[in-house]
């Protein structure tokens, strides 16, 4: 749970510098909605999965689109708080 939890840690961080301007690694902006999308594979119908699936489209939208901020604030919120409780669930 501690590398799935870093996974969400790390897109809300992506999510989090596009809104801010701060340049993230185009490497980190392929592999983590690579994770995402896997973590969706295994939880489909979950509503976590939906937001890895989400965000994981985010990601890499943003690569190519300018998006607005409240965008992807919202899903960045949603993805740290994810993040953090499955830290926690330890």
């Amino acid at each position: 749970m501690l590398i799935l939890g870093l996974i969400d840690l790390s897109a809300s961080f992506i999510l989090l510098s596009r809104i801010f301007g701060v340049r993230v690694p185009i490497e980190a902006m392929i592999l983590i909605p690579l994770g995402l999308l896997f973590k969706w594979l295994v939880s489909v119908t979950d509503i976590g999965g939906i937001t890895d699936l989400i965000v994981a489209i985010l990601i890499i939208l943003s690569i190519f689109l300018n998006l607005p901020w409240w965008l992807l604030l919202i899903p960045a919120c949603l993805i740290l708080i994810k993040g953090i409780l499955s830290l926690i669930r330890l």
